[in-house]
C-alpha cells in the first residue's frame, strides 16, 4: 500500500518536482495551498508523512510544527514531518531541529526519492500500536485558533533567534565569520535583502554587509553611506573617513527579500553597546514599510547582540595582543619566550607597554675596528657582511634564551630575563658570549677586505643589574628595551675590553650571579667608570684553565693584591713575571704600566680602582 504524503506547497514548480521524482505507487501525494486550512486537511487525511515548505507566507513554518507538536493528539504529535528548502539557509536547518521536525530537506531532484524514504522509515519506527487502525480525529478549531494565538504571541520565536546568537559564541576566534552569521540572521528575521554592521575592532573601525545578488550597486553604496553616517554619530569620537565596508557572502539566501521592481526606502538602525561603550550599529533596509513584527525581532537581535560581540572583541583583542608580540619578537626572540610571554600576558593580564623594574643581564657586543674596515670596503659589501654576521649572531643569542634590543651601527644590545626570566640568565649570557667568539670564524667574509695586519675579532661586555623594562618611545614608534645606569655599565665594559685584551669581560654582579666555579673568570680589575660611584671588579672569560699558565695567574693575582694596597714597587715585580709568561698580554702590560707611572705620581686619595671616564 501507498504512503500517504501530504505536502503544504504553493508553487506549481515545486509540486511538479515532487510528483515527478517520487514514484507515484509507492506515494500517494496530496498538496495544500492554504496553511490556514493545513490542520483541518491532516484531520481529514491523516498522511502517514508531511511535509513542509521552510518559506510559508502567512503563518511561519516553524511556528506550525511547534503547534502540531505541542497538541495532545497523536495524528499532530506523532506525525512524521520534514521541512524542506530550495535555496541554502542559515536558519531552515536549524530552526527544523528546533521547532520538531523530524527531518530538514535540501530540494534537490537528485537526493530527493532517498530523503523521502529515510523520512518514510521514521515515521514507520514512531507509529505507534494504536494508530494501525485509524478513526477520523475531530479536531477543535477554536483550540487550535488559541493555541496558535498563544504561541505566536509568545517568545519562542526569539528564543530561538537567542540561541543562534548565542550559537556564535563557538566562532569567538573567527569574527568575520561571526559577523556574516548574525547578519544572515538579522536579515532573514527582518525579511529585508540588505542589512550591515559596523563594529570598533583593535585594529579601528570597520563595516561589512550582506545584500542580495541582484540589488544595483548604486543602491548598496547609498545604504552604506547613510550606516557609515550613522555609525560615526554614535563613537564620539569625530569624523571616522573611508570606512570601506567588506561584503559577505549571502548564498543567494537574500533573494527571496528583493524585487527589483520595488524600491528600497525603509531603512532602520540599532546600537550594540554595553554599559561602557558603544561596540557598533546594525542597519537594514527594505522595500516597502518593515513591518511591526520584524522590526520587533530586528530590535531583539540589536539589544541581544553586545553580550556575543564584546565577548569577541576581546578574543580578538588577546588574538590582536598575540600576533603583536610575535610580529614584534619573532625576529630576535626565541619561540618558547614568546609563548611563554604570550601564557603569561593571559594569566597575569599584564600589559607590554608597562615600566617595571627587573634584574637582567645585559650584552654589548662591537666589531673591533669597525670605522677602519668601513674605508676599506664598499657599503653594499659591508651590509651584506653585517647582515650575514648578525644572523649568525642573533641566532646564537636567540639559542641561550636572550632577547635582542637593538643594533646600534656594528654594535648588538641584548638582554637575558626579559621578556621572559630564567634562573640562570647570566649563565645563558656567558654561554651565549662563548658561542659567539667560538662563531667568529665561521662568518663568511664574502668580498670584506680587512686592513692590513688586522683579523676579525669582537668584543663582548655583561652586567648583570636592575633596569627599567618597557615600551619606550613616541606615539608614532615604540621599542621593547631597557633603561638605566646598568645598560650604561655593560656598554662600558665592552669599551674596556680593548683596553684590557680580551674579548669577553664581565662584572662581579655576572661572575656572582652565574657562579665563581661555572667558568673561567680571571680577575683583571677594579674601575670606576663614568656614571657609577662605587669601583666594579671586572673579571675576563678565559676560553679554558689552559689559555693562561698558573705561574701567570698567580703573578697577577699577588700583583693585584699589592697595587690595590699601594704597593707599586712590589706590583710592578709581579705583573713584569706575568708579562714573561705570558708575552703580549695586554692586561699585565697595562698594569705595569700603572704602578711605574704611580710611583712617581701617586694618585690622590687612592681606594685600589681606577677611573675611565669615557668609553
Amino acid at each position: 500500500m501507498s504512503k500517504k504524503i501530504l505536502i503544504l506547497e504553493t508553487s506549481a514548480t515545486i509540486q511538479k518536482l515532487f510528483t515527478n521524482t517520487l514514484d507515484s505507487q509507492e506515494y500517494a501525494i496530496t498538496f495544500e495551498n492554504n496553511e490556514k486550512n493545513i490542520f483541518t486537511t491532516i484531520s481529514d487525511l491523516m498522511p502517514d508523512l508531511f511535509l513542509i515548505n521552510c518559506n510559508t507566507n502567512e503563518i511561519r513554518s516553524f511556528e506550525l510544527i511547534k503547534i502540531m507538536r505541542s497538541l495532545e493528539l497523536p495524528l499532530f504529535k506523532n506525525l512524521a514531518i520534514g521541512m524542506y528548502a530550495t535555496t541554502q539557509s542559515a536558519l531552515d536547518e536549524y530552526f527544523a531541529k528546533e521547532c520538531g521536525a523530524n527531518a530538514f530537506i535540501r530540494l534537490s531532484d537528485q537526493t530527493l526519492v532517498q530523503n523521502i524514504a529515510d523520512l518514510a522509515k521514521i515515521e514507520t519506527q514512531s507509529k505507534e500500536p494504536t494508530q494501525n487502525n485509524k478513526s477520523k480525529y475531530t479536531v477543535d478549531k477554536t483550540m487550535l485558533l488559541g493555541k496558535a494565538t498563544f504561541l505566536l504571541q509568545s517568545s519562542s520565536y526569539k528564543n530561538l533567534m537567542l540561541t543562534k546568537m548565542n550559537d556564535l559564541v563557538g566562532m569567538l576566534e573567527t569574527i568575520e565569520d561571526m559577523i556574516q552569521d548574525y547578519l544572515l540572521l538579522v536579515a532573514q528575521v527582518s525579511e529585508v535583502p540588505l542589512a550591515a554592521m559596523y563594529i570598533t575592532q583593535n585594529d579601528g573601525a570597520h563595516g561589512y554587509y550582506v545584500c542580495a545578488d541582484t540589488i544595483a550597486q548604486k543602491d548598496v553604496i547609498d545604504f552604506l553611506t547613510v550606516c557609515s553616517t550613522d555609525y560615526e554619530k554614535n563613537q564620539n569620537k569625530g569624523t571616522i573617513s573611508n570606512i570601506k565596508a567588506k561584503i559577505l557572502s549571502s548564498d543567494g539566501i537574500l533573494e527571496t527579500f528583493y524585487n527589483d521592481s520595488i524600491q528600497l526606502s525603509s531603512y532602520e538602525y540599532g546600537v550594540i553597546k554595553t554599559e561602557k561603550t558603544v561596540l557598533g550599529t546594525v542597519h537594514i533596509v527594505a522595500q516597502g514599510n518593515i513591518i511591526s513584527d520584524n522590526y520587533s525581532f530586528f530590535d531583539y537581535c540589536v539589544r541581544h547582540a553586545a553580550k556575543v560581540f564584546d565577548k569577541a572583541l576581546i578574543v580578538e583583542k588577546k588574538i590582536f595582543f598575540e600576533k603583536r608580540i610575535r610580529r614584534a619578537f619573532s625576529r630576535f626572540v626565541p619561540e618558547q619566550i614568546i609563548d611563554s610571554l604570550v601564557l603569561q600576558s593571559d594569566e597575569t593580564n599584564k600589559k607590554l607597554g608597562v615600566g617595571e623594574t627587573r634584574s637582567v643581564a645585559i650584552l654589548f657586543s662591537d666589531i673591533r675596528s669597525f670605522t677602519n674596515i668601513s674605508e676599506k670596503n664598499r657599503p653594499d659589501v659591508l651590509v651584506a657582511f653585517l647582515n650575514r654576521y648578525f644572523s649568525t649572531m642573533v641566532d646564537i643569542i636567540k639559542k641561550h634564551g636572550g632577547t635582542i634590543d637593538k643594533f646600534i651601527g656594528d654594535a648588538i644590545m641584548a638582554e637575558f630575563g626579559t621578556p621572559v626570566s630564567y634562573d640562570d640568565n647570566c649563565r645563558r649570557a656567558i654561554m651565549a658570549a662563548y658561542e659567539m667568539r667560538d662563531a667568529l670564524s665561521s662568518v663568511e667574509m664574502g668580498e670584506l677586505i680587512m686592513p692590513e695586519g688586522m683579523t676579525f675579532n669582537i668584543g663582548i661586555g655583561i652586567h648583570y643589574g636592575d633596569v627599567i623594562v618597557g615600551s619606550i618611545g613616541s606615539k608614532d614608534k615604540t621599542d621593547y628595551s631597557v633603561i638605566g645606569d646598568n645598560v650604561n655599565l655593560a656598554s662600558r665594559l665592552e669599551g674596556l675590553t680593548k683596553t684590557y685584551g680580551t674579548q669577553i669581560l664581565v662584572s662581579d654582579s655576572v661572575r656572582s650571579d652565574a657562579g665563581e666555579n661555572s667558568f673561567c673568570f680571571r680577575h683583571l680589575d677594579d674601575v670606576r667608570v663614568k656614571g657609577k660611584k662605587n669601583a666594579v671588579a671586572i673579571y675576563a672569560v678565559d676560553r679554558n684553565e689552559n689559555e693562561f699558565s698558573t705561574e701567570y695567574k698567580n703573578a697577577y693575582i699577588k700583583g693585584m693584591e699589592l697595587y690595590k694596597q699601594g704597593i707599586w714597587h712590589l706590583a710592578k715585580d709581579y705583573f713584569s713575571k706575568a708579562l714573561d709568561q705570558a708575552a703580549g698580554d695586554k692586561a699585565a702590560k697595562l698594569m705595569l704600566e700603572r704602578c711605574t707611572d704611580f710611583i712617581i705620581n701617586p694618585p690622590e686619595n687612592w681606594d685600589g680602582a681606577i677611573a675611565f671616564m669615557t668609553k
